[in-house]
């Protein structure tokens, strides 16, 4: 079998945490000695969920019984090759959860609760059951970034960023794998700039359970990592998310490809829409035959348009309905004087 020499492969690798690693521990008296019980049923739920991972990008669990029982999740960043992920997670285990040299290290060591984060994985081992509770706890605030946008425009880009995440996250939670990544427009005084965003939830979140999770980390995004920041991300056991101006810091896989459209579309400057709304209504008005076509594709769009962004903008329902009414009368008109 596999699974041994996979644990051999976590025990003798032992390098420090990594330079931007983050790791979190609680309950001092909550400790568990070298070759015990507890440790060895963390090494097995180690070897069972790193193998999981690889395949799937992420995997949660748990073994053994009474105050031995461990529980457990690990995951990859959605961008991330099999190899890499399962490298990178073996890595990790064996130089943090069995290091005992490092001030940080030596901090949490032989905790029973302990939480490694880092921009590509993350890992979390407790005898605490997180996982029946689809808790994110605890999150790592990472501020990628000092820089801010000017003053004047912070409102605008924040909008678009939310409406990003937002967009993101139900893509995330209608996904097997849990995961979305892609870009939206900022326009900006200083002309159009890009916003790239990423969300994932672990692979066993039920979709409303991931769309919960994200929902309730976005809420608390402004908060944590400030307005006007240009590039911040948030980790959790559960969920994270995180997003950069003008860098695209993932890796563009063939299992995003059909979220382009929904996320531009979510995110499309408002002013266009609005300019083609206004073109829309006015072209009810104009009865001159020779507009005719030209309208009519202008109405056509603008419910295109609409349709992806309804969601978010339910008043425009109305202006929608009379555009697609005016669209059918005038494909009527052609078809009668065709």
């Amino acid at each position: 079998m596999m699974l041994p020499g996979l644990l051999i492969l976590l025990l003798s690798s032992s390098p420090s945490p990594a330079t931007g690693d983050r790791w979190f521990c609680s309950n001092a008296n909550a400790t568990y000695t070298p070759n015990s019980t507890y440790m060895s049923n963390m090494d097995s739920l180690a070897g069972s969920l790193i193998a999981g991972a690889t395949k799937l990008h992420s995997a949660t669990g748990t073994t053994g019984t009474g105050s031995d029982r461990v529980y457990g999740a690990v995951l990859c960043r959605g961008d991330s090759t099999g190899a890499d992920c399962g490298r990178r997670l073996r890595d990790a285990f064996g130089g943090f959860f069995h290091h005992d040299d490092g001030a940080g290290a030596a901090g949490c060591a032989h905790r029973k609760d302990v939480a490694l984060y880092n921009e590509l994985y993350h890992l979390r081992f407790s005898d605490q059951d997180f996982l029946s509770t689809f808790s994110n706890s605890r999150e790592w605030v990472d501020a990628t970034t000092p820089n801010l946008v000017p003053a004047a425009d912070d409102e605008q880009f924040e909008e678009v960023v939310g409406e990003l995440l937002r967009a993101l996250a139900d893509a995330a939670a209608r996904q097997p794998e849990r995961y979305a990544a892609d870009r939206g427009t900022w326009p900006s005084r200083k002309g159009h700039r890009t916003v790239y965003g990423l969300v994932q939830c672990t692979r066993d979140m039920p979709s409303e359970r991931c769309r919960a999770c994200l929902h309730g980390v976005m809420a608390e995004r402004r908060e944590q990592i400030g307005d006007g920041k240009t590039g911040g991300a948030i980790h959790g056991v559960r969920c994270s998310l995180r997003y950069e101006t003008d860098t695209q810091f993932f890796t563009v896989t063939g299992q995003r490809k059909g979220h382009a459209i929904l996320i531009i579309g979510t995110v499309y400057p408002l002013s266009i829409i609005c300019t083609r709304l206004f073109f829309c209504l006015l072209s009810i008005r104009r009865k001159r035959k020779k507009g005719e076509q030209i309208y009519n594709s202008a109405c056509f769009t603008v419910v295109t348009d609409c349709q992806v962004t309804a969601s978010y903008f339910s008043y425009m329902q109305e202006l929608m309905e009379a555009c697609a009414s005016r669209k059918t009368k005038l494909n009527g008109a052609a078809n009668e004087h065709g």
